[in-house]
């Protein structure tokens, strides 16, 4: 097992078969992350956009390959995309080589408590069997640092998904994406494990409501040119502290 927390213990031939059957677009159209996408959008408003050529590169684009030049592009956003890769730290060097000097690149993504409360639920503490695990923003910022990128930024939202019963939240995050985990028992599961999943949505009830936590990364940094590229141009992380829980904006 990998020592990377950039690299994730997942199936790749098992992410591409769950969303393929579900459709790229139609996991990418799901509430959660038509969410992210606004909030990454409203990051627009105070983030100057640079010229050139915007790359859209998110769950829609899943396994699409990418034809951009090195250094061309002036933008390379990236909504959800991360969340469901098992090596995510090839395709932030992989963008950021696309970057033009002065390009940005923005993304979101999942961070490490979503779905947890879940997870515990199931027995699956270390998230390893039933629930995916992501990492954590400072790990991702790391990655962004190394990559030689200048002033990377990262910070924490929260939502909460809400659900009627345990049965529509079932059906609902299975929309999301399924198991790709490679810790995962083989084979088709039963009732019994249906139940079992039921159950533990169940736990997740407040309010004569089922609500389930998701944890938003949000991380943004500059292309800059190779020449004049050194450490002191990506020293400083900005890290803003994550909000309560429950703040208010479920869907």
């Amino acid at each position: 097992m990998s020592t990377d927390p950039l690299i994730r213990s997942i199936d790749p031939l098992a992410t591409r078969a769950q969303l393929g059957r579900r459709g790229f677009a139609n996991v990418a159209a799901h509430p959660l992350w038509q969410e992210a996408a606004s909030r990454l959008d409203d990051r627009m408003t105070y983030i100057r956009a640079p010229e050139g050529e915007r790359l859209d590169y998110g769950l829609a684009q899943f396994g699409q390959p990418i034809t951009a030049a090195p250094g061309s592009l002036g933008m390379v956003v990236s909504v959800g995309l991360l969340a469901y890769l098992s090596d995510q730290r090839s395709t932030l060097a992989y963008w950021a080589k696309t970057l033009a000097p002065g390009g940005l690149l923005m993304f979101c993504t999942l961070g490490p408590d979503s779905f947890r409360p879940l997870a515990v639920a199931l027995g699956d503490h270390d998230q390893t069997r039933h629930a995916p695990g992501y990492p954590d923003m400072h790990d991702l910022g790391d990655a962004l640092v190394g990559l030689r990128l200048a002033n990377p930024v990262m910070d924490v939202e929260w939502l909460t998904l809400t659900y009627a019963d345990p049965e529509s939240a079932l059906q609902d995050l299975r929309l999301i994406g399924g198991n790709p985990m490679l810790g995962r028992e083989k084979g088709l599961r039963g009732r019994a494990w249906r139940q079992r999943v039921l159950g533990a949505l169940a736990t997740l009830e407040r309010n004569g409501r089922i609500e389930v936590p998701i944890e938003l990364v949000f991380g943004h940094a500059w292309g800059v040119t190779p020449k004049t590229a050194s450490k002191d141009q990506a020293q400083a992380i900005q890290w803003f502290g994550k909000a309560p829980k429950d703040s208010g904006s479920g869907i």
